[in-house]
């Protein structure tokens, strides 16, 4: 539907509640946008040829691994080899910046490099995204409120730049090498769940490593990832 389009691509902000993530509105969201709607058209003067920015195509979902997933879900896998650092994250981000999405690469030095060269492999202008800030790297923080704080100031940031496609790819045993209490980490879990993957536009996807978290930790990970559960476990887990 169009609003569902709308949502998702970030023009009409909505909260998402409920087991069935239900889109709410405020009076003053629809005014503003019906308002918006009113304005007559402005023409794009296309005589040169330009490619399309595909910034501005509007794009309510992302597929990955032939799974259709709404912006605004937030999602974790559970991996137990190597192979698992890249199975995903390298076709997630490699599609993302392919369709010119902002995306976001959270990681420890280590898995960094080793997700950058994949990549590269699939995708030859990785490290110009890099440069053009396209592709934002980082080893996390230690405190889970200021990172709540990075990701707020860098959405918002992105939105104004006209980025209405984010994609956040997260491999989270930086948070085992900075000493991170895991308490924090699934404090820091919960409160990006319940607002900023819902806030804004953005597919966000959670990677752990078994053999760095325990039993109980893996469980509250779960917990705080409820959008999983809407796709087939099997596709995330036991890699």
């Amino acid at each position: 539907s169009y609003t569902k389009l709308w949502t998702n691509s970030g023009k009409l902000p909505c909260l998402r509640v409920g087991a069935r993530r239900e889109r709410r509105f405020n009076q003053y969201d629809l005014m503003n946008f019906l308002e918006k709607q009113s304005e007559p058209t402005k023409y794009i003067d296309n005589t040169h040829n330009k490619a399309p920015d595909k910034r501005q195509i509007n794009r309510s979902e992302v597929l990955l691994e032939g799974m259709s997933i709404e912006y605004g879900n937030h999602l974790c896998t559970v991996y137990e080899t190597d192979i698992g650092i890249i199975k995903l994250s390298v076709p997630f981000l490699a599609d993302g910046l392919k369709s010119g999405d902002k995306c976001f690469l959270i990681a420890s030095g280590t898995r960094q490099a080793i997700i950058l060269k994949h990549l590269s492999m699939v995708y030859s202008n990785t490290h110009k995204a890099i440069e053009d800030g396209r592709l934002i790297i980082f080893e996390g923080l230690t405190h889970g409120k200021n990172l709540y704080n990075y990701f707020e100031e860098s959405f918002l940031s992105s939105m104004q730049n006209g980025d209405h496609h984010i994609r956040v790819l997260g491999d989270m045993a930086w948070a085992v090498e900075k000493d991170m209490n895991i308490d924090e980490l699934m404090s820091f879990e919960m409160s990006y769940n319940n607002t900023l993957c819902k806030k804004f536009p953005v597919v966000s996807l959670c990677q752990y490593d078994a053999r760095k978290f325990s039993g109980t930790e893996i469980l509250n990970v779960l917990k705080n990832h409820d959008d999983t559960f809407s796709f087939p476990l099997s596709r995330f887990i036991g890699y």
